[in-house]
């Protein structure tokens, strides 16, 4: 098996070669590369990494790599629920050890988790508001001591990008990445697969095995590309700055646009990719999978587009709304475009996946980045483009 061949591959290498594999490894890439060792030969590895290294690697090490504390990152961004917005941004642009600053936990004194905070929220928050006013306290959690194999899934189905790892007293531990719960549901999949078909021998090769040239290779393309293309959102608003100069509302419902969209395509998209793993759907059945996403959008899209007009309808000022226009006609516009966004991003979050298998790509590297980005950009140009025609402005 594979595992083994990684174990076979690293009993060749000296002590200098592996500690010069770990000084570039996040810590708990360092952690799973450093139990494939011997425990003896593990122990005296420890003894010769940098103090302030070791002491990060040996508290992820303490857990066994079966239970979500072995699976997390302890590199994240935490703020203080008293923070000012206008400091959160400065600490998080300062931040040099996390591995994301576009999601900050909010935590106590005793670092308990309060709640998390998105850099997008804080960015569009006044300057003097504080963090914990703004922070979202519905998270999503997984005890340390939880199988990992159930926290992966748990973050799959979740449609996040990061799942809190927190003690029995509520204190934050560390982050799942989801392209470490991804590769976890692979790996599992692909033993399942082995031991089915009675298979042995090497498989793909480990993430650690492939060279950095080649990661660089089929990583930059898509950066690249979605880096060119995400310019492409400020762009939309600044060609709508007269929309919004002229009704200010459409300001207002612009996060839930994007943030809506966000959700539904990282939502169909991890669970299709969670479906593809484990061998549940091949390439073939991409326009089954697509007609089937259509319909749960379109009921998705129905739930929402009630949702902002009740919203828009009986929470909004009818003093900020221009002459000639009325509620009725910006909630009914709001809400096609929400619809409208659902229905695209589910699709997109559907495609990409089944994109990237039929191009024999990896989903995660494919679908992750250029998910975000185009749901982002279609979904304000969709916005823009219904609101400002539905409404004449």
């Amino acid at each position: 098996m594979q595992t083994h061949s990684n174990k076979a591959h690293l009993a060749q290498l000296s002590d200098e070669e592996i500690i010069r594999r770990i000084e570039g490894l996040q810590p708990d890439d360092a952690t799973r590369l450093l139990r494939k060792l011997p425990a003896k030969r593990r122990a005296a590895i420890h003894a010769r990494i940098a103090t302030d290294r070791r002491a990060e690697i040996v508290n992820l090490a303490r857990y066994s790599a079966d239970v979500a504390g072995g699976l997390m990152n302890s590199r994240y961004a935490d703020l203080d629920p008293a923070a000012r917005c206008g400091d959160a941004v400065r600490q998080l642009a300062a931040e040099e050890a996390a591995e994301t600053i576009y999601v900050a936990y909010v935590v106590d004194d005793r670092h308990q988790l309060l709640g998390t905070v998105s850099l997008r929220a804080l960015l569009r928050a006044p300057k003097e508001a504080r963090v914990g006013d703004i922070m979202t306290t519905d998270v999503d959690t997984v005890r340390d001591d939880v199988l990992a194999e159930e926290a992966a899934r748990k973050l799959s189905s979740s449609g996040h990008l990061t799942l809190p790892v927190i003690d029995r007293n509520g204190v934050l531990l560390g982050i799942i990445f989801y392209d470490d719960a991804f590769r976890l549901l692979e790996a599992e999949a692909a033993e399942d697969m082995e031991r089915f078909t009675a298979m042995t021998g090497e498989t793909d090769r480990d993430y650690l095995d492939v060279p950095i040239w080649r990661d660089f290779l089929r990583r930059a393309p898509w950066i690249f590309g979605l880096a060119i293309v995400g310019l492409m959102a400020g762009y939309i608003v600044h060609v709508y700055e007269n929309a919004l100069d002229t009704l200010v509302i459409l300001a207002l419902y612009m996060p839930m646009v994007a943030d809506t969209g966000g959700n539904v395509g990282t939502q169909t998209s991890g669970l299709l990719i969670r479906s593809i793993a484990t061998g549940h759907i091949a390439a073939g059945a991409g326009l089954r999978v697509l007609w089937r996403e259509l319909r749960v959008s379109l009921l998705l899209a129905a739930m929402l587009f009630g949702f902002a007009w009740l919203k828009v309808m009986f929470i909004s000022n009818s003093a900020d709304v221009p002459a000639g226009l009325t509620l009725d006609m910006i909630a009914l516009a709001i809400g096609l475009a929400i619809s409208v966004q659902v229905v695209v991003s589910a699709l997109i979050g559907a495609s990409l996946p089944l994109l990237a298998v039929a191009t024999r790509q990896d989903p995660a590297i494919m679908a992750g980045p250029a998910l975000t980005t185009l749901v982002d950009t279609t979904g304000l140009l969709m916005y823009f483009v219904i609101t400002t025609w539905v409404l004449g402005i």
